[in-house]
């Protein structure tokens, strides 16, 4: 069974766009059948995934252009881009150009969903980088979902930035997918060692007990990283033995278990008057 994961944060700089390349080439690499889908307007998941030169004849804001003007669906041939074991719905800066449209025209909330629904039978995980606003290309994204992955990095205001996001995703479940569920919270360019790395994890532990899982490895910050992106790697490839190669296998494993074993947790809270989270009861 096809699972789609939305990786949101609304705050930048957590990493989504390296644990969407990451997640989804071990996910390959392990035999699982991956599309990951480019629905940020900066496009730097295409960047990173596409080899060099090569340019897609449709990509995913031509598809939505197409909707728009009440077409039908395109062959998926036409738009998806096979990218070593990965597959790809290719982003576009005109995304953010089609935002205002999204925002006027009757029932684009479910564009994304539109498109991938039919892709499901062919694919073990769909995984969807997401930009950084609450926009109506982050609505599409969590309609589409089965469920949502947040990056965090450990600040002091970690969990307000947490709690504006879970309040859009429990609107999004009352309003347009009852289904969407939370897979977690994944610490992401952490100093394991420092005081700021604990005190953050244990106060997102206790605000989300029970609630929402938080997944027990952490993804460390290391040049590595970026050295393997610039030239258009993964860490895995290019370092293997380092502790973020390390450390993203683990937490591939970890989220292959959660997923392929138990369901994704069903979160009781509620969002309050004014955009507040609170649990039930």
């Amino acid at each position: 069974m096809c699972r789609i994961i939305t990786v949101a944060n609304q705050k930048g700089g957590v990493t989504k766009t390296t644990i969407c390349q990451h997640l989804s080439c071990i996910l390959a690499e392990q035999g699982r059948r991956v599309l990951c889908v480019d629905f940020d307007p900066q496009t730097n998941l295409s960047a990173t995934l596409l080899p060099d030169g090569q340019a897609p004849t449709l990509d995913v804001s031509g598809v939505i252009a197409k909707l728009l003007d009440d077409q039908d669906l395109p062959a998926p041939s036409t738009y998806i881009q096979r990218c070593g074991k990965v597959d790809l719905i290719p982003g576009s800066k005109s995304l953010a150009k089609l935002e205002t449209s999204l925002l006027t025209e009757m029932g684009t909330e479910r564009f994304l969903q539109e498109i991938l629904s039919p892709l499901r039978p062919h694919y073990d995980y769909i995984i969807i980088d997401t930009n950084r606003a609450a926009s109506p290309l982050m609505t599409n994204a969590l309609t589409a979902a089965d469920s949502v992955l947040i990056p965090i990095c450990p600040e002091f205001y970690s969990t307000e930035g947490l709690s504006d996001l879970i309040a859009s995703v429990l609107k999004n479940r009352r309003r347009l997918n009852p289904a969407i569920q939370f897979e977690g919270i994944v610490f992401s360019r952490c100093n394991l060692r420092t005081n700021l790395y604990r005190t953050t994890r244990t106060n997102v532990e206790a605000a989300f007990q029970d609630e929402i899982r938080v997944f027990r490895t952490a993804i460390p910050e290391t040049v590595k990283v970026g050295d393997a992106i610039s030239r258009g790697l993964t860490v895995m490839e290019y370092a293997p033995d380092s502790k973020a190669s390390i450390a993203y296998r683990a937490f591939a494993k970890e989220l292959i278990s959660y997923v392929e074993s138990t369901p994704a947790q069903r979160s009781t809270l509620h969002v309050l008057p004014g955009g507040g989270v609170c649990r039930a009861g």
